[in-house]
């Protein structure tokens, strides 16, 4: 009798795997060929720069990138994308500010596998400057 009811325990427990080996090595090949989209916008009517930190996992750092935004012909910024490829890592963050007490508002979509996951605004006041922050965990 405990034969039989420790084989039954083993098979019950063969039976609970969440996941084959297929499916484990199919999620892997997806996050691996995620695209992370990062699109930074103003609503400065003239000139707007931002200053944009995120945590880069290949090289264990905070880059600073500076963009001077560029204008349409109707005067509209066009938005600054910043796009990762093949983006394998489980958390994005960082960091945008404008280097001025503007009051126009700056914003910041984070977008992965073309699915808006967050969004970021603010405007400057009282001599403080506009910030917008991205700090998204992928949770696998």
């Amino acid at each position: 009798m405990k034969k039989l009811i420790y084989i039954f325990n083993i098979l019950l427990l063969i039976g609970c795997t969440t996941e084959s080996a297929d499916q484990v090595k199919e999620n892997e090949i997806i996050k691996a060929n995620r695209v992370v989209v990062l699109e930074f916008d103003t609503t400065e009517p003239n000139f707007d720069e931002i200053r944009i930190s995120y945590f880069d996992y290949k090289t264990n750092t905070y880059p600073i990138v500076i963009h001077e935004f560029e204008y349409d012909s109707s005067g509209e910024a066009i938005p600054f994308i910043l796009k990762f490829e093949k983006y394998n890592f489980r958390y994005i963050n960082g960091v945008g500010y404008r280097n001025n007490p503007s009051t126009a508002e700056l914003s910041v979509k984070l977008y992965v596998d073309d699915v808006l996951v967050l969004e970021d605004a603010d405007r400057g006041r009282n001599g403080e400057y506009a910030e917008i922050s991205f700090d998204y965990d992928a949770g696998f």
